[in-house]
């Protein structure tokens, strides 16, 4: 069910080699196929790691964390792992997406942490349902599992209805995720987030 929740910048197999590109208007790019960057801009791609092949990702701008404890997240198998999560004050549901390059906030959400309404940079976004177009936004900060991370350039759309059970304000991508250390126990029925 994630996978087709999955608004991944690419939409490849986990074990397929990623590539992050930027356009001539500056746009960054992520794709599993080296032949679909135009040529222009192939030379200048780089490979992405994947996040277990790096001991130490990259800190992301602006974790804080309030403290060194873990988060203990409730889960039932065969549902998607949510998080409490917080913007501007403002608590939602994200669906912790390890598969998802950037996390995705819902417009109506942004609209509740009185963000909505920015201008956003227009940036095409590619998953199991395919390609739609969708805004860049930055926010200044989100609070996660005793960290605050920001400022914070987040996708904004639309999650697809699709009668999943878990009412959701949007995806924790690896953005957020790469921050903590996520352990997934599922005969125990808890995910740990675990801050770096």
């Amino acid at each position: 069910m994630l996978l087709v929740l999955a608004f991944a910048l690419v939409a490849a197999p986990a074990w397929a080699e990623l590539y992050r590109w930027v356009d001539p208007e500056g746009v960054v790019h992520y794709t599993a196929d080296l032949e679909s960057i135009p040529p222009a801009s192939r030379d200048a791609a780089q490979p992405v790691p994947h996040p277990r092949a790096n001991a130490t990702p990259p800190p992301l701008p602006g974790p804080e964390p309030s403290g060194s404890e873990p988060t203990q997240i409730p889960m039932t198998q065969g549902a998607p792992i949510t998080v409490s999560a917080g913007l501007n004050g403002v608590p939602l549901t994200l669906i912790v997406d390890t598969g998802a390059e950037r996390t995705v906030i819902s417009p109506a959400a942004l609209e509740r942490a009185g963000l909505g309404g920015q201008p956003g940079r227009p940036v095409q976004i590619v998953g199991a349902t395919g390609e739609a177009p969708a805004s860049l936004v930055t926010v200044p900060q989100l609070d996660v599992a005793g960290a605050r991370i920001g400022p914070l350039a987040v996708i904004v759309h639309v999650l697809p209805a699709d009668g999943r059970s878990v009412a959701a304000d949007g995806l924790l991508g690896r953005d957020v995720l790469d921050a903590f250390t996520l352990t997934v126990d599922p005969v125990a029925g808890r995910a740990t987030l675990t801050p770096r």
